[in-house]
């Protein structure tokens, strides 16, 4: 077995990854860290990764790391993740649009709502928060959800293994309203319909359901 993804179960990056591979049924060694614990700063993981963050890949010594990086260079190499980054110029497109908002709007913000609610940040304001988040979501729902089932068209893409590990960290771990949000709130529960999906999601569900039961 050639590849071997590090990652941690509650890292929406790593779980987009999970589930191309998941999907895909590409072989791959599983190697769990936990952030919460500072396994991803260790000296033997800093070798791997620099920059102590999850997912990291390493194909044969070959390391690439950062999730959008990974899921392109998985639907590069094998032949059978290539229907989720497909030739056609205009769905890529669509895909390529998405991804710099996700990186500087959806997961800033979704992870700044999520850690503060969950107490995993030192300070908090919950009102300024709240409304980057809301900000971040109604796009999704206005713009990249106006009139497609998934992020790029009708099909699942990479794009929605991004988004859908993003923002159900708000559908299931926090107070969210999605009810404002009704394209997003029926885009969640469409893609977690998929039973890969959900069970590459499995560690956010859990870790769900333990917050649940505290409060």
């Amino acid at each position: 077995m050639s590849l071997k993804l590090y990652y941690d179960p509650l890292s929406s990056p790593s779980r987009a990854v999970l589930t191309l591979l998941n999907l895909t049924n590409i072989p791959y060694e599983k190697q769990i860290l936990s952030f919460l614990k500072g396994e991803t700063k260790s000296p033997e993981f800093l070798k791997i990764n620099p920059l102590g963050l999850v997912p990291a890949l390493d194909d044969n010594g070959f390391i690439v790391i950062e999730h959008e990086a990974i899921l392109r260079y998985l639907v590069n190499t094998h032949k059978e993740a290539q229907a989720f980054f497909p030739t056609d110029a205009k769905t890529q497109a669509l895909i390529d649009q998405y991804y710099p908002f996700h990186h500087y709007s959806a997961r800033p913000y979704t992870i700044e709502y999520f850690e503060g609610y969950n107490d995993l940040l030192p300070a908090f304001n919950k009102e300024v928060a709240l409304k980057n988040v809301e900000g971040a979501v109604s796009k999704i729902d206005s713009i990249f959800l106006q009139d497609k089932k998934y992020i790029a068209g009708d099909n699942l893409t990479i794009a929605d293994f991004s988004a859908v590990s993003e923002i159900s960290q708000l559908y299931f771990a926090t107070d969210f309203d999605f009810n404002k949000f009704p394209r997003v709130k029926s885009y969640i529960e469409r893609c977690f319909e998929n039973q890969v999906i959900k069970e590459s999601n499995q560690g956010l569900l859990d870790f769900a359901q333990k917050v649940s039961a505290k409060k």
